[in-house]
């Protein structure tokens, strides 16, 4: 995998970035699905889309070519978008329920 300079600058000054059960317990309450800014690629450092190709549900979708925003009320919780990231941005809390076609609440 390439990284840029950049990316193991990041990892340099804050090693545990990379740390997926970090993030993961970090999500704030109520909150199923994360995509972390600093991490992805579409946000400001390139161009990336293999998140929003991945999702069967366009839950994700981009301000202009860059800024991905995950839709939670089009969001399933399937995952789909997690292991095609590059920079593994995308987080799904563990034993998040599938919402399938349930109505969003309100």
């Amino acid at each position: 995998m390439d990284y840029s300079r950049r990316d193991l600058f990041r990892v340099f000054l804050n090693p545990g970035i990379g740390d997926k059960s970090a993030r993961r317990a970090a999500l704030p309450d109520g909150v199923d699905i994360l995509l972390d800014k600093e991490a992805c690629t579409a946000w400001g450092r390139g161009i990336c889309t293999r998140c929003r190709e991945a999702c069967g549900e366009n839950a994700i979708y981009f301000a202009g070519m860059m800024n991905p925003r995950v839709l939670a009320h089009r969001c399933t919780l399937c995952g789909d978008c997690v292991p095609v990231c590059p920079q593994d941005a995308i987080t799904v809390r563990d034993g998040a329920p599938a919402r399938g076609d349930r109505e969003p609440t309100s």
